[in-house]
C-alpha cells in the first residue's frame, strides 16, 4: 500500500538530520506502520458510520439492527513489514467491496432463511423451529416456500423465506474509496516523517 518512493543525493558534508533520515527510510517497515495505523482508522471509522445506515431489512420489519458492518469494524486489523502494509477485514460479505457474492446454505441446510417478520430477525431458524412449531407450505401464485407458524385463531404467521442462494451485487461502497486511501497511506507517511524529525 506504501506508493511512496524517495530519491535524494546526499552530497559530501550533508547535514547529519538528512542522513538520519534516509537511513531510517532504509527499512520502510515503520513507514508502512505508521500508514496501516492511519488505513486501519479509516476502514472502522467507514465501517462504523455504514453501520449507522445500512439497516433497511431490520427497519423494514420494525427488528433491532444485528450491527453487522460494526462487528465488521471490531475485526479489521493491519500488519506490516519491510515491503507493504495490509488492512484486512474478517467479516462475511466484506468481498461484496470488490466483486458479486453467492451466498448457499452451509452445514447441511437446503435452503438460507430470509426473516419476514421482526420476532424472526437475527435468530438462526434452526434455533427456533421446533419451538416456535415452524413448518414449511409453499405459497399458490409462485411456489415459493415459507417456514410459517400457525397461531391460535388458525391463522398462519409468516417466518422465513426459503430460498437456494442469494445473489449480491457488488458495492463499493462498504469500504472506503481509493482515493480515500491514498489519502491515509499519505497521512500515514507525513506521521512517519514527523516521528522521525522527534527523534534527531
Amino acid at each position: 500500500m506504501s506508493g511512496i518512493s524517495l530519491s535524494v543525493d546526499v552530497q559530501d558534508g550533508a547535514k547529519p538530520l538528512v542522513s538520519e533520515l534516509i537511513s531510517r527510510l532504509t527499512n520502510r517497515t515503520g513507514l508502512h506502520q505508521a500508514i496501516g495505523m492511519r488505513a486501519r482508522t479509516l476502514t472502522r471509522e467507514h465501517l462504523i458510520s455504514l453501520a449507522g445506515t445500512r439497516h433497511a431489512s431490520a427497519a423494514r420489519l420494525g427488528a433491532t439492527p444485528s450491527g453487522h458492518w460494526a462487528q465488521a469494524a471490531e475485526k479489521s486489523t493491519y500488519a506490516a513489514d519491510s515491503g507493504a502494509a495490509t488492512v484486512t477485514v474478517t467479516q462475511p460479505g466484506i468481498g461484496r467491496a470488490f466483486h458479486d457474492v453467492d451466498i448457499y446454505p452451509s452445514g447441511g441446510a437446503k435452503a438460507l432463511t430470509i426473516p419476514l417478520i421482526a420476532q424472526a430477525y437475527n435468530l438462526r431458524a434452526a434455533s427456533v423451529w421446533e419451538s416456535e412449531g415452524l413448518f414449511v407450505v409453499r405459497t399458490k401464485n409462485s411456489g415459493k416456500a415459507v417456514a410459517v407458524k400457525r397461531l391460535a385463531d388458525g391463522s398462519l404467521q409468516p417466518w422465513y423465506l426459503l430460498v437456494p442462494h442469494v445473489h449480491q451485487k457488488q458495492d463499493r461502497s462498504l469500504l472506503p474509496s481509493n482515493e480515500e486511501y491514498t489519502d491515509a497511506a499519505k497521512q500515514g507517511a507525513r506521521d512517519y516523517v514527523d516521528y522521525l524529525l522527534t527523534r534527531s
